[in-house]
């Protein structure tokens, strides 16, 4: 209704100084997108989604000379960028030809652990595993436990979460296959797709060469508030990329969007100009460098959704009701303020109401 009634362009009218930069993670190999859209895509999907943002008219840029053209408030019409976390296989595989056929820039942030360490994603691919589980009663390998999975797969999944993070990494694959077969689903198919694995420095390289922006992502977890350790994470990143990419490596995307403005001190001192986070909304020239938002655009957001976000309507409904818990809280304040010396205040007099 509210795009029949014309609220779409009206907001669009009144949000288009505002940079939209789309988040995306990975492309469906198989058939991840039906266990996590918000991860993986069909590349149909974003095809559709991309022919959408040109047949509307929102001109696609390069997130580099976005930022720049934002921080001078010099942007065209509904700038938009497209940004990937992750670096997954499938953007190289499904997703690359897409780009290339379409002829968009896109930037890709890439996580470097498992570049160096060939197996697939641990958190996701045993999260993937409880998910296909067919067994209801299940004694998980290694003595972790029995577990009746019509009522503890969380908290079995938690558990195989934290056994796994201890362990190395060739022990960390045997150990998938060790669950694989307690939870009767067949690790070959993972194995045999390359389901859940980031780039090889092979694929990475010839990402590059076809034009792609690969940028930064920490390896490990992200430490909010250790500075030794984000700089030496941003480094350990920006090391292993620099061995197939020539271009400068400048713009980061907070793990998992964890982030303090207090961070961006460390960041710009290891080379940093840019960092990205999963804080929905548009962004203006008075954003921090640090905290541009960005739009989800996986599977879960449905077409009208992404139209509303797009159009900037989305944007003006969270300016809207961020106004009202604003003027709610000033209300509530002022009405626990005293009504003058000696005086009893109304709302108390009144029971609080």
């Amino acid at each position: 209704m509210a795009r029949s009634l014309g609220f779409f362009w009206l907001a669009r009218r009144l949000t288009r100084r505002g940079l939209r930069i789309i988040c995306y993670h990975g492309f469906a190999v198989a058939e991840e997108y039906k266990y996590r859209s918000t991860l993986f895509v069909r590349g149909e999907f974003f095809r559709k989604r991309v022919e959408y943002l040109k047949r509307k008219g929102y001109p696609i840029l390069a997130l580099q000379d976005a930022l720049a053209a934002l921080a001078v408030d010099r942007l065209p019409p509904c700038a938009t960028v497209i940004t990937m976390d992750d670096g997954w296989r499938g953007v190289y595989t499904v997703g690359l030809p897409i780009i290339r056929e379409l002829n968009i820039p896109v930037t890709v942030y890439v996580t470097t652990y498992y570049v160096e360490n060939r197996i697939p994603v641990y958190t996701v691919t045993v999260s993937y595993l409880f998910w296909r589980a067919a067994a209801q009663r299940v004694d998980l390998p290694r003595g972790i436990g029995a577990f009746d999975l019509r009522h503890e797969a969380e908290i079995a999944e938690e558990v195989v979460q934290k056994f796994g993070a201890e362990l190395p990494p060739a022990e960390r694959l045997e150990f998938l296959r060790e669950l694989a077969k307690a939870l009767d689903v067949s690790f070959d198919e993972i194995e045999g797709e390359q389901l859940f694995r980031v780039m090889d420095e092979r694929e990475l390289r010839s990402f590059a060469a076809a034009g792609v922006d690969i940028q930064l992502h920490s390896p490990h977890n992200w430490r909010l508030y250790d500075k030794e350790k984000v700089e030496s994470e941003i480094e350990e990143n920006r090391r292993l990329l620099r061995r197939v990419i020539s271009r400068p490596l400048q713009h980061f995307w907070y793990p998992s969007g964890v982030y303090g403005l207090h961070q961006a001190e460390w960041l710009a001192v290891s080379g940093v100009k840019t960092a990205t986070t999963i804080n929905p909304g548009l962004n203006y020239a008075d954003i921090s460098p640090f905290a541009p938002r960005r739009l989800v655009g996986g599977g879960p957001v449905s077409e009208i959704e992404f139209a509303a976000e797009m159009s900037g309507f989305t944007e003006v409904v969270r300016l809207l009701r961020r106004r009202l818990r604003v003027r709610r809280s000033q209300r509530a304040g002022a009405s626990m303020q005293p009504s003058g010396p000696g005086q009893p205040c109304l709302s108390c007099d009144e029971g609080g109401r």
